[in-house]
């Protein structure tokens, strides 16, 4: 077997990617798998084949020395996947059967085209799948194999339909039945805040009966109450409402929010601040969008995504729409690996949103931006729950922080901040390069404002808010208490 971190060329600088185990005497002798600098390699975020040679000599479990030298051909494949126990306590995901079958698969296609030999592995470890050749050339003939075996794994994870949204801070698992294969939520962790203006205004928007009955349940204490509601407001809602329909259009100029990240991405867009957002979508994970439309309608009215399952035919449409997803097979959710995938192809003004827990990648985006001497704008969403290390982060690091009902973002980045936008949910511009970009929005929905010279290095962070008559600027002083914020903080 391979050993069970892989080891890529050009991320750790070695050459080893791995090891192979031959059948010993009472145990297994294992050797290393190394890259030929000469060799033909491919390289991807999914997947990465090569060729590779070997050699062993003894080993340290045994009396005796064996010699082995070999070569052939090395693919490993990312699997997405998911980690429920970040999430969820209790629930746990049968993968061993889900992988025994997609390696069935595997082994079929192989054999199908004559490559399997007896010596030769197909595995799983480590949430990737394995495969080793011997003796074999990377020729096109192997790489259409791997463009099967590409296939077969978006086939595999998107019969397991499995995704994580989020609503009023509580995560929702959603799953495809086994009798009928309709998508359904069929768990919510207990919901941590009591309030939202933003979440019971767009809900009661399409809701219905559905959202007040959730909304209700939010003054009771019954968790269990709360969390049945959250699922039957998502089936009924969210998902009877084409949110996971993969069949949906990804062009939209539809602004859901005023001061929403994917808005603030779409303004810039069209003032041609950027050339690439690096944000989330249903059914393809991690993307690239070009420009304000696709940007506006990869996402819609969705309040969270951490996991998400492929769906070819979406997949198809975002090609279409010049939306490049990252992980087109997997669906993956790498925001860090997005903003690579960027620079890679040029892109020298991005914007990204990183959501919850993830938004300690604030720190290693800051990193590339240096490195790479390009502009990112960097957007941290999803704050409800995030922990005093991660605050801290983003108050080093990002450029745009939306509060949600954190109360580290109050104690720790407001006070740093150098402008707000909005008082409900407010909205935390901590840069200069943060805001750039906000500043443009709002004068993209009202050009009447004059917004020159409000943000300097002595004057008191303004709040700028919309109001009957258009945006206005005034002084924190100035502000009374929210009676509609995000209640209670966690």
């Amino acid at each position: 077997m391979l050993k069970e971190s892989i080891l890529r060329k050009g991320v750790l600088g070695e050459d080893v990617v791995g090891y192979y185990c031959f059948s010993g005497y009472d145990s297994e002798l294992s050797s290393p798998i190394c890259i030929n600098k000469n060799m033909k390699e491919v390289n991807d975020l999914e997947y990465y084949y090569t060729e590779f040679y070997s050699k062993s000599s003894e080993s340290d479990y045994h009396s005796f020395c064996i010699d082995y030298n070999f070569e052939g051909v090395y693919m490993t494949f990312r699997l997405n996947e998911l980690d429920l126990s970040k999430y969820f306590d209790k629930i746990k995901l049968n993968y061993k059967d889900f992988y025994d079958s997609l390696i069935s698969t595997i082994k079929n296609i192989l054999k199908e085209e004559r490559l399997l030999g007896s010596d030769d592995n197909v595995y799983v470890s480590e949430g990737r799948l394995h495969v080793v050749l011997l003796n074999k050339k990377l020729d096109d003939n192997i790489k259409n194999v791997g463009n099967k075996i590409l296939d077969s794994i978006r086939t595999y994870l998107n019969a397991s339909g499995l995704h994580i949204t989020r609503m009023f801070g509580s995560y929702i698992l959603l799953m495809k039945t086994k009798n009928n294969n309709e998508l359904k939520a069929i768990a919510a962790t207990p919901i941590p805040i009591k309030y939202c203006p933003l979440m019971v205004k767009l809900l009661r928007e399409v809701g219905g009966e559905h959202a007040d009955k959730l909304i209700k349940s939010l003054d009771t204490e019954d968790v269990d109450v709360q969390t049945k509601e959250m699922c039957n407001l998502i089936n009924e809602v969210v998902i009877a409402g084409g949110y996971f329909d993969t069949n949906r259009p990804l062009n939209s100029c539809e602004a859901n929010v005023l001061f929403g990240a994917s808005e603030t991405m779409s303004s810039a867009f069209k003032s041609n601040m950027i050339d690439a957002a690096v944000i989330v979508s249903n059914n393809l994970g991690t993307i690239i969008t070009t420009n304000e439309f696709n940007t506006q309608g990869a996402v819609k009215r969705m309040t969270g995504l951490f996991h998400t399952s492929p769906n070819e035919d979406i997949i198809n449409t975002a090609y279409r729409e010049n939306i490049i997803p990252v992980f087109p097979y997997t669906a993956s959710i790498d925001q860090l690996e997005g903003v690579k995938k960027a620079i890679s192809l040029g892109y020298k003004r991005i914007a990204v949103s990183v959501a919850a827990a993830d938004n300690y990648l604030h720190e290693k985006l800051a990193e590339l931006e240096k490195a790479y001497d390009v502009k990112i704008y960097k957007f941290g969403l999803c704050s409800t729950g995030i922990d005093y290390d991660t605050a801290n982060i983003m108050k080093e690091y990002a450029d745009v922080v939306w509060s949600c009902a954190s109360k580290y973002v109050k104690e720790l980045i407001e006070p740093s901040a150098i402008a707000q936008v909005g008082i409900k949910i407010p909205v935390h511009v901590m840069t200069k390069q943060g805001w750039e970009i906000i500043k443009n929005h709002l004068q993209n929905m009202d050009n009447r404002v004059d917004l020159e010279n409000i943000v300097t290095d002595n004057a008191i962070a303004p709040v700028v808010l919309n109001s009957t008559k258009g945006i206005k600027v005034l002084s924190k002083k100035d502000l009374h208490n929210c009676s509609d914020c995000p209640r209670p903080c966690v």
